[in-house]
């Protein structure tokens, strides 16, 4: 029996995260009340650390903590680095027909105010394939998955629209980006639109996610955040009537889950992707 099966067993709820070798689980110290899971549990290294009150050892005083005298085996860490290995197959072999264009150029310049390491760091190409002529094009990942790619026309060009994402019908109810490079899911920022998302990024704020649009915030996407932990999130959405009427609606559908949200309305004008450092500093703090 490993230490998930035990968990189950004994009916002790606990949380998956980004990193698939961590649960978070409610603290066991007996300390404090622990309603929002802050003990971090290293199934590789069998190892914990409570994050709130500094309770922390390795598997032998954990299962003392929860009074358990079953014996989990710890002595070799291959059966885990197998089912490791067996997930990054599975995500190779669940990848669609959908790859990137074999003939695209890395995009090295400054756009839309956005810097180009910035750029790079999201891979950002263009290519003369896919239809993507003319577009400045990111690639949008989710769980190791090439999601779709989403184009920004790059000057304007007649009968093409500013934006341009293949497949045209990829589905977003489920699309929360940049999600794989989010390193601390406990705290996150919600933006529209992904050049909110990059000029946030470029100010230092690497807990911004993007939801693809005001109205496609879903209970699927809920579902992921409650999943990986989040316990606090600023809504930060564009300040017309549309958008904050989308953050209202978020809000309720995070308090379903209690998770503690902030919503951050901005001067009328002024979007997330206009922000500067002076006036993100302000509004987030």
């Amino acid at each position: 029996m490993d230490l998930q099966e035990l968990l189950d067993h004994r009916g002790i709820e606990y949380r998956k995260t980004n990193n698939p070798a961590e649960i978070l689980i409610a603290c066991t110290s007996g300390e404090h009340i622990d309603k929002s899971p802050s003990l971090s549990y290293n199934l590789e290294k069998n190892m914990f650390h409570c994050w709130s009150c500094n309770f922390s050892g390795g598997i032998t005083k954990f299962m003392k903590s929860i009074g358990e005298t079953v014996h989990i085996d710890v002595d070799s860490k291959q059966p885990y680095k197998i089912k490791k290995l067996k997930e990054k197959l599975q995500a190779v072999i669940e990848v669609d027909s959908l790859k990137l264009p074999e003939s695209r150029i890395l995009f090295d310049e400054d756009f839309k105010d956005i810097n180009s390491k910035t750029l790079k760091e999201f891979r950002t190409f263009t290519t003369d394939e896919m239809n993507l002529t003319d577009y400045v094009c990111i690639p949008v990942y989710q769980f190791g998955k090439l999601k779709f790619i989403e184009g920004r026309l790059g000057k304007p060009v007649t009968d093409k629209p500013k934006y341009y994402r293949t497949p045209r019908k990829a589905p977003v109810a489920e699309s929360l980006f940049p999600l794989d490079k989010i390193k601390n899911t406990n705290y996150v920022i919600l933006v529209e639109g992904i050049f909110d998302m990059l000029n946030m990024w470029q100010l230092g704020y690497h807990n911004t996610l993007c939801i693809f649009g005001c109205t496609n915030f879903s209970r699927k996407k809920l579902d992921i955040l409650d999943r990986i932990g989040v316990t606090r999130v600023d809504i930060l959405m564009d300040p017309d009537v549309a958008g904050q009427r989308a953050a209202n609606k978020i809000a309720e559908l995070l308090d379903s889950k209690n998770i503690v949200s902030r919503n951050i309305v901005l001067p009328d004008g002024v979007d997330p992707g206009d922000l500067t450092q002076r006036q993100a500093e302000r509004y987030m703090a």
